[in-house]
């Protein structure tokens, strides 16, 4: 009998409202969700108003108290048997058409029983089972905020209860048993048990007391129904652990060979679009000029200029002169590119480019890397903890702190070094770091899904958090992107070192650092002025002395919550 689940969780602070929207949007890694599966917004704007400010914006000008609820997280959902009747302990999967009952069924209750003070309300198709994640603010008939009116109290929770369970009913979906002595789990302590080792459940703790003239098949119903969320916990994370065990093995033994076949194909198709581009010379005309039979097998395993130096006994510059007086100029230098790109792509072919491998983090001085950065450069501990997470700063066992660099893929590409023992803002590269194919960014601001509108070049990794940290809160999302401080980048040609063609699709860019100073992590203003041809609509951002000093000087900017 499938059972309806609802938890709420109550939302006192900013900070705690931005990092449950960062958990519902997927804007941070979500251990136990398939990246593979989209998540569906079903109730809120089309604006892509951050829920901070659609909060706001409900709650208006009145004053808030400071230990005020702003807003209520309701998750809503029913037992595994409802949204998988055929196959409930296959985990992740769903019935379609059950899904769509419930979420036209449960938008409705939410319309009916709060109106416009649910925000937002996102479907989750990604983890053990389907479930809504609601937000409503507590607005009650004065339009204050007054949470205790509308949940406060184990009797208003068991009306919440009461109304889902008659909403969902004629689904097949029930309430749970009324009066029941389990204790209620709210939001945070059900994910926390999802999220938590299987092997760690205690299920003893939701057992029921037995009632009196209770019979054995009457308290084990009670009991297999009480117990059920709970073992479909136990068989996700199983699945989950089996499924990524397997997935790990298979990639394991599949990845030499697909980076073999990539770069084949890449070898290929780089033969093929050279070959069309010199297609103004072909070699059967060069043998027809020199005399050879067009059968002749020497025609498939060679090129014009190795031909001519063949049929007609010469040296290379012999057969240019030849090819020239023969066909012009421009065929003879067609050759000549012929040769030597063909001579290049073999080459390049057998000795193919080396998988970049990142330095293996030190767990153990993740600590010593959160003090240094505060005491040295004053940067917040929250922003260091979310990029640790997402495996972008991290410690080596070498005495190193590590900043991955990424392409605009997010395909780590090489990794920037900065040692415990150096106090200056000096950076070196990791063995085999890619230098022009990657950077160490970050974007700030709404949410992945909206458009970034601005660009801040900087000129080292902390120099990019320093102003990311002094620009926030951000109104529109923004890339911060730390590039090289090479000389060479004064070089058109090097031009490779920024993502030009990237930045050009930008509306606002910014070369935010200074020129021509004695600064070690300035770039110069030979380069900026290069960059500036390069990107005609960017301007120059200039601090006192650097990013990070003026950071410091305002002592970590306080109001920086997290990583957006």
């Amino acid at each position: 009998m499938p059972l309806a689940i609802c938890r709420i969780q109550k939302i006192k602070n900013w900070g705690m409202l931005t990092g449950n929207e960062a958990h519902t949007a997927r804007e941070r890694e979500t251990p136990n969700a398939n990246p593979e599966v989209t998540n569906i917004r079903i109730i809120g704007d089309s604006s892509y108003q951050d829920l901070a400010t659609l909060v706001r914006e409900k709650i208006g000008s009145q004053k808030i108290r400071s230990n005020a609820v702003l807003a209520v997280e309701m998750l809503l959902s029913a037992s595994a048997s409802y949204f998988r009747p055929d196959a409930p302990h296959e985990a992740g999967t769903y019935d379609k058409q059950c899904v769509d009952r419930f979420v036209k069924t449960t938008v409705n209750w939410l319309h009916s029983s709060w109106g416009d003070r649910v925000v937002r309300a996102e479907l989750h198709l990604d983890e053990i089972t389907p479930h809504i994640h609601a937000y409503i603010v507590p607005l009650d008939e004065r339009g204050k905020l007054n949470c205790r009116s509308l949940f406060g109290g184990r009797a208003k929770l068991s009306q919440l209860q009461d109304s889902f369970g008659s909403a969902v009913a004629h689904l097949g979906i029930y309430r749970g048993i009324k009066g029941s002595k389990a204790t209620y789990t709210t939001l945070k302590k059900y994910y926390a048990a999802a999220n938590q080792d299987s092997q760690l459940i205690n299920l003893e703790r939701f057992l029921p007391k037995t009632q009196v003239h209770e019979t054995s098949e009457e308290y084990r119903q009670r009991a297999i129904e009480i117990l059920l969320p709970e073992f479909e916990i136990i068989n996700y994370q199983l699945n989950q652990r089996s499924r990524l065990l397997k997935q790990l093995t298979e990639l394991k033994q599949t990845a030499i060979q697909s980076e073999k076949l990539r770069q084949h194909l890449e070898f290929e198709l780089q033969i093929l679009k050279k070959t069309i581009k010199r297609q103004e010379l072909p070699l059967g005309l060069v043998a027809y000029e020199l005399g050879v039979n067009q059968d002749n097998q020497l025609l498939s395993k060679t090129n014009a200029i190795d031909l001519v130096m063949k049929v007609n006994q010469c040296k290379f510059n012999d057969a240019l002169i030849w090819l020239r007086d023969k066909f012009g100029e421009e065929q003879m230098l067609a050759a000549v590119t012929n040769q030597v790109t063909s001579k290049a792509l073999n080459i390049s072919h057998q000795n193919p480019e080396t998988t970049f491998l990142p330095p293996v983090p030190s767990k153990s001085r993740w600590k010593e890397v959160k003090k240094y950065f505060q005491q040295n450069y004053c940067i917040p501990q929250k922003l260091l903890q979310t990029l640790n997470q997402r495996g972008l700063l991290y410690a080596d066992s070498n005495n190193n702190i590590v900043f991955l660099a990424r392409n605009l893929s997010f395909e780590v590409t090489g990794a920037y070094l900065h040692s415990f023992e150096m106090t200056a803002n000096v950076f070196s590269l990791h063995p085999g770091s890619k230098r022009s194919g990657g950077w160490f960014h970050l974007s700030m601001g709404r949410t992945l899904n909206n458009p970034i509108t601005s660009a801040m070049l900087t000129s080292s990794p902390i120099e990019t958090l320093s102003l990311a940290i002094l620009n926030a809160p951000h109104n529109s999302r923004t890339l911060y992107l730390s590039i090289d401080t090479l000389n060479s980048m004064a070089f058109t040609e090097h031009y490779a070192l920024i993502p030009v063609d990237f930045l050009k699709t930008i509306p606002n860019v910014a070369i935010a650092q200074r020129a021509g100073d004695a600064s070690r992590i300035a770039i110069s203003g030979k380069s900026i002025r290069t960059i500036q041809k390069l990107l005609p609509h960017s301007i120059i951002l200039q601090p006192k002395t650097t990013w990070n000093k003026e950071l410091q000087t305002r002592q970590g900017v306080k109001n920086y919550a997290a990583l957006e």
